[in-house]
């Protein structure tokens, strides 16, 4: 018998590794279109693609083009915005592989790869699970943390306007657009 118990312990100790390493995977962004396959009609998830495409996440890396941004930058020794990480950390999503959507669903969400497959099939709980942040339901002061990890007063951004997220929330805040099937399917769930 304690034979059978120190075998069980050597197991699970020599397994440690391989679930500790799982855990802390650096999954690959995927890119806003992959999210617009369903989240861009109430016939699948919902229209969320279409309120952050009208927000100014979308437009932050093509904000770094534009005259006004480059004559900044200069002031602070930086040649091009658009290819400096000072100015890209915040005005595109780390590791996506198409930086012109700006900051993307997954500047918020996390990096969908490791969820966005069982998402897709087995919704929110799950993705959540896998990685990806709900901050649907999070705090509000939890949500204000996320976003400030950008919205900070910053020396190099003479644009910073001091974030208020009463105010500023609203306008990215995407979960009214939930398709009627999704929010129904979700009660009758008890989620």
């Amino acid at each position: 018998m304690i034979a059978r118990h120190l075998l069980s312990l050597i197991l699970v100790v020599a397994l440690m590794p391989a679930f500790a390493a799982d855990e802390k995977k650096e999954y690959k962004a995927v890119g806003a279109k992959k999210c617009k396959i369903c989240h861009s009609t109430d016939k699948k998830a919902g229209t969320h693609f279409k309120v952050w495409e009208e927000s100014a996440h979308a437009k932050a890396f093509q904000s770094l083009l534009t005259d006004k941004a480059k004559e900044a930058a200069k002031k602070h020794g930086i040649e091009d915005p658009s290819k400096d990480e000072r100015c890209l950390s915040c005005h595109v999503m780390k590791g996506s592989p198409t930086p012109e959507e700006g900051v993307t669903c997954e500047s918020c969400h996390g990096a969908a790869e490791g969820y966005l497959k069982p998402h897709e099939k087995e919704g929110l709980e799950v993705a959540v699970t896998l990685g990806m942040k709900p901050l649907k339901k999070m705090s509000p002061e939890d949500q204000a943390k996320a976003c400030m990890e950008c919205h900070k007063a910053d020396p190099l951004n003479e644009f910073h306007k001091e974030f208020k997220w009463e105010e500023y929330f609203p306008k990215i805040d995407h979960s009214k657009a939930t398709s009627p099937a999704v929010l129904e399917k979700r009660k009758a769930e008890g989620k």
